[in-house]
């Protein structure tokens, strides 16, 4: 794929969120590692859709294919789109489920631009149902974008 271009489609996550969604609301009682790890994918498929969307347009990152994009970058432009508070909340239980191992836990933000934000966090199947909503909300402004 050096210099070529890309169709950010096949990157899409809707059925997967979609999916998801269904998932989990329909599973009863799932354990830490299933929400921990939903949680950290749901972050990633918005993440890498931007990212090809992103390319696809023209814009080029770092790395030997100009493919990688800094996340600072993806929150710049969510947080152009007016969707600050969505993708925080997704990046803070991001950053618990994949960094902290106690829950409820308190985080420490090392990444722009909520550099040395302190937050309580608490993992549950409940605020992964809300972050999927959340997802969905993200995922429908960069369809349009």
């Amino acid at each position: 794929m050096q210099g070529g271009s890309l169709d950010p489609e096949p990157l899409n996550p809707r059925r997967y969120l979609v999916y998801l969604k269904q998932f989990v609301s329909t599973s009863n009682a799932m354990d830490q590692v299933f929400v921990r790890r939903i949680i950290g994918s749901i972050f990633y498929a918005l993440y890498n859709y931007w990212a090809a969307k992103t390319y696809s347009r023209g814009r080029r990152g770092d790395g030997p294919y100009r493919d990688s994009f800094r996340l600072s970058e993806f929150f710049t432009d969510m947080i152009s789109l007016g969707l600050e508070d969505a993708i925080y909340r997704i990046f803070i239980y991001r950053v618990a489920a994949d960094h902290y191992v106690l829950n409820p836990t308190k985080i420490r933000i090392i990444t722009k631009p909520w550099k040395d934000v302190k937050i309580d966090v608490e993992i549950s199947q409940d605020k992964l149902v809300k972050l999927l909503d959340l997802a969905i909300q993200i995922l429908d402004f960069l369809e349009k974008s």
